[in-house]
């Protein structure tokens, strides 16, 4: 019986060390994209990244009693980093936020978060400030329910990033966010909705239906 119980945490141990490095090489792949990033972005991400190699190696330390503790430690920091990282088995609704100045970008995730309270499920909000970073995202791994795509900004434009992220093959309802005489810069591209600037609680709603 304690040699099936130990093949069993051998077992799980495995498993928790494969999602370890499934969260490294995302850090890494994270690190990558936001390499113009600002400061805390980056810090935050080796931070995240050393606390998983540092689970990964302890797991292989344990012995006994112990072992099943760590494994509790482990699952437990994983839980976290999966709710605060959009994970699809712990986050209801992803969304992308493109958009190259700060105070909307804050204003739609407040919004959002607003909404998804209201709604009760976890709405995981990322922001990218150009077309670029939307798409340099993507290329390095990520995917959203739903992308929320400003037309004008610097670098690349909103009209210029839907069509590389459709001939990239992404998926995701993509929703063109603007002023009234921007409309026309969506004109022609394949998003699925379009919402007039500024963005409130109601708007926010009318992006689900």
């Amino acid at each position: 019986m304690a040699e099936q119980d130990n093949t069993q945490i051998d077992g799980e141990i495995q498993n928790l060390v494969n999602k370890l490095d499934k969260c490294i090489a995302n850090f890494d792949g994270k690190r990558q994209v936001f390499d113009n990033a600002i400061g805390e972005k980056i810090q935050s991400l080796k931070k995240d990244r050393g606390e998983a190699r540092e689970l990964r190696l302890s797991l292989h330390q344990e012995s006994g009693d112990t072992r099943s503790k760590k494994i509790d430690v482990v699952n437990q920091w994983l839980n976290q980093k999966a709710l605060t990282s959009g994970d699809p088995d712990y986050c209801d609704l992803s969304v992308l936020i493109v958009d190259d100045d700060r105070a909307v970008r804050d204003s739609i995730r407040r919004a959002m978060m607003s909404y998804g309270a209201q709604k009760q499920f976890i709405i995981d909000v990322q922001e990218a400030k150009n077309g670029r970073e939307a798409v340099y995202l993507h290329l390095g791994g990520a995917s959203f329910d739903i992308i929320l795509m400003d037309s004008q900004m610097p670098v690349m434009k909103g009209h210029e990033a839907v069509k590389k992220l459709r001939q990239m093959g992404v998926k995701s309802r993509i929703i063109g966010v603007s002023y009234q005489f921007e409309k026309p810069a969506f004109r022609g591209s394949s998003i699925n909705k379009w919402i007039k600037k500024p963005l409130n609680l109601e708007k926010i709603a009318a992006i689900f239906c």
